[in-house]
């Protein structure tokens, strides 16, 4: 069923864009499995700079994109918290036993594909808020789990986005 597959994509970018995440993981969706070990690599001043300027640009996407989501969810009538049940239930193909009415079902299917409709566009800007500064997306990958493995990387990425922000 087509129907079923633009759903299971929609409880998926409804997690991306719902989801309260930190700056840098605002790409987890591309980052390399975390199950995978960083090799231990010395990323240069410029090479972090470039990551931490991304993580910031990537933070205006992710908030742009919870904004148009909530827009769609006040619109269909849906609170944020029904629809992750059912984008939950959903994703565990047991949508049918969540206790919702008709017309929430109805309002989940409706907002949903809209949220479909626009994971190319959320897709799009994540990629150009990366590139932006020449960075490709496999270097952001390296250091996003470099960043999650290893504290005082951490440290000196969070320190470079706060040296910016002052």
């Amino acid at each position: 069923m087509k129907i079923k597959q633009k759903l299971k994509g929609a409880a998926f970018a409804a997690f991306i864009l719902g989801a309260a995440l930190v700056a840098p993981a605002a790409t987890a969706q591309q980052a390399t499995p975390p199950t995978q070990q960083a090799q231990p690599q010395n990323f240069s001043d410029a090479d972090l700079q470039q990551f931490a300027d991304a993580s910031t640009r990537l933070m205006a996407v992710q908030q742009e994109g919870e904004a148009t989501m909530m827009s769609i969810l006040e619109e269909e009538k849906l609170s944020v918290d029904k629809f992750n049940a059912m984008a939950q239930a959903h994703q565990q193909q047991k949508l049918d036993e969540v206790e919702a009415t008709t017309e929430e079902k109805a309002a989940f299917n409706k907002a949903a594909e809209r949220i479909m409709a626009i994971q190319p566009t959320f897709e799009a800007d994540i990629k150009a808020a990366i590139q932006k500064d020449g960075m490709s997306l496999e270097k952001y990958e390296q250091i996003m789990l470099a960043y999650r493995q290893d504290q005082a990387l951490q440290q000196r990425v969070n320190q470079l986005m706060q040296t910016k922000q002052d």
